[in-house]
């Protein structure tokens, strides 16, 4: 309900979401839909950062194809915490979205970031 595990960022998805091959598919199927509800407007239907809400002046919308925003250096927890707390011009999201609606939009995200890399 965090994202943290003890001092730390959790990584990878939580055991609670009991998830197989069959439920990982329809986890990430229900993180398309609700990212395409509450994110993609912002961060755009890839996940690059180039929403509708960039040309009417909201800085600083986060590209997930960045670094920044991979696994190794921005884990799954983190990215959790953002979603219900906000960050910087992002506002919190904790009280709109369920946990794990938060946790299918993460499986999404990880999933666009995963296409882009693929060959």
């Amino acid at each position: 309900f965090t994202g943290h595990v003890g001092d730390y960022f959790g990584s990878g998805m939580p055991e609670e979401l009991n998830l197989t091959e069959e439920s990982a598919q329809a986890l990430i199927h229900r993180g398309k839909e609700r990212y395409g509800i509450y994110c993609a407007v912002c961060h755009g239907a890839s996940g690059d950062g180039q929403g509708i809400t960039g040309p009417y002046g909201v800085p600083g919308i986060a590209n997930f194809h960045l670094d920044t925003f991979k696994p190794a250096s921005y884990p799954d927890g983190r990215m959790f915490e953002t979603i219900t707390v906000g960050k910087g011009m992002m506002g919190a999201y904790g009280y709109n979205i369920p946990v794990n609606d938060r946790w299918a939009i993460i499986a999404y995200v990880r999933t666009l970031q995963a296409a882009k890399e693929a060959k």
